[in-house]
C-alpha cells in the first residue's frame, strides 16, 4: 500500500478527520490533505511522531510503498553531501588563514626568513584560495540546479 493510502487508512481506523490529526501532530489541515493526495511526504521527524502517536510501526508507515523509501534515501543522501561540502569548505577556509598568517609573518619577520614565509604563504593562500572559490561556485550551481535522484 502507498503512503498516501496508508495515512488516509489510519485516519479513517481512528475514525478523525483531516483537522483533528493536524492538530494532534501539530501540523496544517493541507499537509494531511497533500500526504493523502500523493502532493507531499512527511519527512522522517514527522514519520516518526506519526508512528509514536497512532502507536504503527514505522515499517508499514514507510515500506508500504517505494516513493516514500526512495525518498528517504534521496534526503539521506543529500545531507551526507552538503555534510561533506561544508567539510571541505571549512577545510578550504582554515587554509585561507592559514596562508594569509604565513604572509603577515613574512611581512613582519626577520630577512633570513622572508623568503621561507613568503614562498610557504604564497602556495598555501593560492591553493586554499582556489578550493575555496571552486567549491564556493559548486555550491552555488548545486543549489541553482538540484539532483534528481530516480
Amino acid at each position: 500500500m502507498s503512503f498516501s493510502r496508508e495515512i488516509k487508512s489510519l485516519r479513517e481506523r481512528e475514525g478523525i478527520t483531516q483537522e483533528e490529526m493536524a492538530k494532534q501532530l501539530t501540523i496544517s489541515r493541507q499537509a494531511i490533505s497533500n500526504w493523502e493526495n500523493d502532493r507531499h511526504l512527511p519527512d522522517i521527524e514527522m514519520l516518526i511522531l506519526i508512528s509514536k502517536t497512532y502507536s504503527i510501526s514505522l515499517d508499514q508507515l514507510i515500506l508500504g510503498g517505494d516513493t516514500m523509501t526512495k525518498k528517504l534515501i534521496r534526503d539521506g543522501s543529500q545531507n551526507k553531501r552538503v555534510a561533506m561540502k561544508l567539510r571541505i569548505l571549512r577545510l578550504g577556509f582554515y587554509l585561507f588563514l592559514l596562508g594569509l598568517i604565513f604572509f603577515v609573518i613574512g611581512l613582519l619577520g626577520r630577512p633570513s626568513l622572508e623568503h621561507f614565509f613568503a614562498q610557504a604563504s604564497t602556495i598555501s593562500f593560492t591553493g586554499s584560495l582556489i578550493a575555496f572559490l571552486v567549491l564556493g561556485l559548486k555550491g552555488i550551481v548545486d543549489l541553482l540546479h538540484p539532483i534528481q535522484i530516480p
